[in-house]
């Protein structure tokens, strides 16, 4: 069932906003969602995400019991030396850390939020990939300083 703004006609996609998205109306409480739906849509949003950990876990140790990390741990006896790849979030996509339930970059929040915290993400991997550039440079310059060094007290 779609949902529409009395106000400018346009589709509500966020029905736990008060306003309207495009024109700023405030919206009539049987648009919005009520406590219970918005209960049961964080527990279904939830359940994806421990599902879509539950997957990943599964496949990374080979044990389909495994759901929590701390049971991959106590599995593998000692803390796992290599690394894994942070869960991605099924709405927006961008990785997660474990250390958060909920993802930091869209739970809550509208999809131009969503799309604007993307773009700064995908910026800021962009600045960091090139800072790791400067940084093979400068060790690369820094050895050939100390080699050109070793080889000058060599012959004298």
């Amino acid at each position: 069932m779609k949902f529409k703004c009395p106000n400018c006609d346009k589709t509500i996609f966020n029905r736990r906003l008060s306003h309207c998205e495009f024109c700023s109306f405030e919206l009539p409480q049987k648009l919005l969602l009520s406590d219970t739906e918005k209960i049961k849509l964080d527990k279904e949003y939830k359940k994806a995400q421990l599902n879509t950990s539950r997957r990943r876990l599964s496949k990374d140790v080979g044990y389909s019991g495994v759901t929590e990390a701390n049971e991959v741990s106590f599995l593998l006896g000692v803390p796992s030396l290599r690394t894994r790849a942070p869960r991605q979030c099924i709405k927006c996509s961008l990785p997660v850390s474990e250390d958060f339930e909920d993802c930091p970059y869209c739970f809550g929040k509208n999809e131009s939020e969503v799309n604007k915290a993307r773009v700064a993400y995908q910026q800021e991997m962009k600045l960091v990939q090139g800072l790791g550039k400067y940084f093979i440079m400068a060790f690369l310059l820094v050895a050939l300083v100390m080699i050109g060094v070793f080889f000058v007290l060599q012959v004298s």
